[in-house]
């Protein structure tokens, strides 16, 4: 298997608290990766640290390739923007056709929330709004924290149908979820992060 990214030695630290520590790994091109273990357990942080997001306080991060990132975070933020005019600014800059855009608000049944403003909207409903950047123009590697968090699930089976779909496409997935259905649905590998350590499960 062709290496993605390679952790040397890798230590997180906020204010003097440690939650990612000395951690050492390589991750390979089209893995589907899960990142489990209790909150605040050091989950966000290794998906910040791999998508470049966040320094790390000791050790070393090696990219093997040029790598574009999807990132969605767990609290997606709202704006003043109504959706619909947000997600067409996006599929501008990322040359989308905007019928990409209109499929997937119908695939996850945010018909009646386009002329909606995001700072009105609830999470799993964000939720939903990050997923459909994410997935309208995929990179090389989507990394997705608590995807599921707040979401119905008709609107949970649809996105793992389109998760596996990027899987056969070579898309490398990293996520941090608790959901075992979604671990089995979609994980090649399950990491527990525990006391900063990475554990295979």
């Amino acid at each position: 298997m062709e290496k993605l990214i390679t952790l040397e030695n890798v230590t997180k630290s906020y204010n003097g608290n440690t939650v990612i520590d000395d951690v050492s790994h390589d991750f390979f091109v089209g893995e589907a990766i899960a990142f489990a273990g209790h909150n605040g357990c050091g989950k966000s942080t290794m998906l910040r640290i791999l998508a470049r997001l966040a320094k790390t306080s000791k050790g070393k991060v090696t990219y093997h390739k040029k790598i574009g990132f999807s990132y969605v975070p767990e609290k997606y933020p709202g704006t003043d923007i109504k959706m619909y005019t947000y997600l067409k600014t996006v599929a501008a800059m990322e040359g989308v056709p905007i019928s990409k855009v209109d499929k997937l608000i119908h695939d996850f049944f945010l018909e009646d929330m386009v002329f909606t403003k995001m700072n009105d909207m609830s999470k799993g409903s964000l939720q939903k709004v990050g997923v459909i950047q994410a997935l309208m123009a995929p990179h090389d590697v989507i990394l997705l924290d608590e995807p599921l968090s707040g979401q119905d699930t008709d609107s949970q089976e649809v996105f793992i149908s389109k998760i596996k779909d990027l899987k056969k496409q070579g898309v490398t997935v990293f996520m941090s979820c608790h959901e075992k259905h979604l671990m089995d649905e979609l994980a090649d590998k399950v990491y527990v992060i525990n006391k900063g350590k990475l554990g295979a499960q």
